[in-house]
This record gives structure tokens, C-alpha cells and sequence, in this order.
């Protein structure tokens, strides 16, 4: 269980309130990193017109997407669907080539101090799925079980002690 800040805590339980969680989210893809943001919380750029937050020297834009925190259940690794709007000619032609894994960093930051990382959990893109209205991207961790044990081979040279 993750513990918030007492101001994020005040937030969420507020009647109304101005100050709204973002999900910052970084794609690292073999293109170079992806940044993008569940909130339009500033103007970027005017020309062109692109709106956005700023995190860590770095300008996460604005796109319509679902996010939903990773579920911490037993027995099973976190992970979450990102549902993207498909709103650009382009997304489901990167969904289509995007054959290989890459890796996603999701960050939750208020509004109103966008620099104060509240929660970070990084995963791994594991499947795509688009169609006329939406891409999704199933997220993931490899299950702890899936690691190889032992990590090295019994060989001579690492494991000397064994073959004497």
C-alpha cells in the first residue's frame, strides 16, 4: 500500500476541489522516450496549440487516455490497461509495429505540484489492442516466478568449488 501526502489524502476526500491527481506517463519505446499526460494542467506551446504538464525539466503532453493505478493483487503481478482515444492517424500504425516489449514508467503528481511524485511503478507493455475509437495497452510485470533459478550456469569458470 502506497501512504499520500496529507495534502493529496485532503484532496481526495474534499467535497470539490481544484487541485486533481495526473498520471504522467513515459513510454520508452526504441524511438527514444514517449511522455505524455492524463491532464491538460498548463499551456505548452501556442503554436502549436499544445497543452500539458511540466515534470522534471521535461513537457508531458496531454492525451486523451484512461489510466488506472495497477491493481496489487495476491499471488499476481500488477497491471493495468492504458486506454488511449485514437484521435491521431498514426496510433494504431505504432500499435501495429510495435511488436517488441518496451517499457512504461507511470507517475502519479497532483495538479498543483506537479514536481512531488506521489506513487512511480514501472511495467512493461505486454499487448496492444486498437480499433476505430481506442487503443489499449495492456501493462504489466513479469511474474517473479518466471525468473530463472539459478540465474548463471554451473559452470567451471563461475563455480569453481563445484568441480573439484
Amino acid at each position: 500500500m502506497t501512504s499520500l501526502s496529507i495534502s493529496t489524502r485532503k484532496s481526495f476526500n474534499a467535497e470539490s476541489s481544484d487541485d486533481v491527481p495526473v498520471v504522467l506517463i513515459e513510454l520508452w519505446t526504441l524511438d527514444g522516450p514517449h511522455y505524455l499526460s492524463s491532464d491538460p494542467t498548463e499551456r505548452l506551446s501556442t503554436d502549436p496549440l499544445k497543452y500539458g504538464t511540466r515534470h522534471s525539466g521535461n513537457d508531458y503532453g496531454f492525451a486523451m487516455m484512461s489510466a488506472a493505478w495497477p491493481d496489487d493483487q495476491d499471488r499476481k503481478p500488477p497491471s493495468t490497461s492504458l486506454v488511449f482515444a485514437n484521435v491521431a492517424e498514426d496510433m494504431a500504425k505504432a500499435a501495429r509495429s510495435g511488436t517488441d516489449q518496451f517499457e512504461v514508467v507511470m507517475k502519479l503528481v497532483m495538479s498543483s505540484n506537479p514536481e512531488f511524485i506521489e506513487d512511480i511503478c514501472t511495467l512493461t507493455c505486454t499487448g496492444s489492442t486498437y480499433n476505430a475509437t481506442q487503443l489499449t495497452l495492456t501493462v504489466s510485470r513479469e511474474p517473479i516466478e518466471a525468473e530463472p533459478y539459478p540465474a548463471h550456469r554451473m559452470t567451471r569458470e563461475r563455480f569453481p568449488g563445484l568441480f573439484r
